[in-house]
């Protein structure tokens, strides 16, 4: 058969195929070659909120594009606890690296189905700003990046996606509670 291309099938993505990044704690808010952050300050008590950020199984209703999220458990309680959230394009593989009931929360990018960064950690801190008889609460998002040559291209765009994403969710977060 002349001139006929043929396809091979595609072959679907293991876990084997995925690249693993670098396992980063907290010193990458300090060193990372990329740390943005985005914050809202809402009407609502951090146990209130707190609630919903440790269970998984709301993600999908107020994280912006997240179609699933899966922990184990299911309603993390430790740091070291597991989940794999599916945020199209993006699936990503995450573990608890900083757990301080109504106060911070944070996790480390294990996993991506896309080239992203070398190493990668995601902070949420809720801060008391009550004042004068009225509860409020500041959320404060801050992601840090360890870029590889092949990350830098994509950086600026990667990390504006991740600030506007966190910035809608924070606000949708706050709406549930409200």
């Amino acid at each position: 058969m002349l001139g006929l291309a043929t396809r091979r099938p595609r072959r679907r993505q293991t876990k084997a195929d995925v690249p693993r990044l670098r396992a980063a704690g907290l010193e990458l808010l300090d060193t990372g070659d990329r740390v943005v952050s985005t914050e809202v300050d809402v009407p609502v008590d951090a146990v209130s909120l707190w609630s919903t950020i440790v269970d998984n199984s709301t993600w999908s209703g107020w994280f912006d594009g997240c179609r699933s999220c899966e922990g184990q458990p299911t309603v993390w309680t430790a740091v070291g606890d597991t989940r794999r959230i599916d945020v199209r394009p993006l699936v990503v593989d995450e573990t608890c690296i900083v757990f301080e009931p109504e106060k911070r929360w944070g996790f480390r990018l294990d996993r991506t189905n896309l080239p992203l960064a070398s190493a990668a950690i995601e902070v949420l801190d809720l801060i008391d700003t009550s004042r004068d008889g009225e509860v409020r609460t500041t959320l404060r998002w801050t992601g840090a990046l360890e870029l590889g040559w092949q990350h830098r291209l994509g950086a600026g765009f990667t990390t504006q996606r991740m600030i506007d994403a966190w910035g809608r969710s924070l606000e949708r977060l706050a709406e549930r509670h409200s």
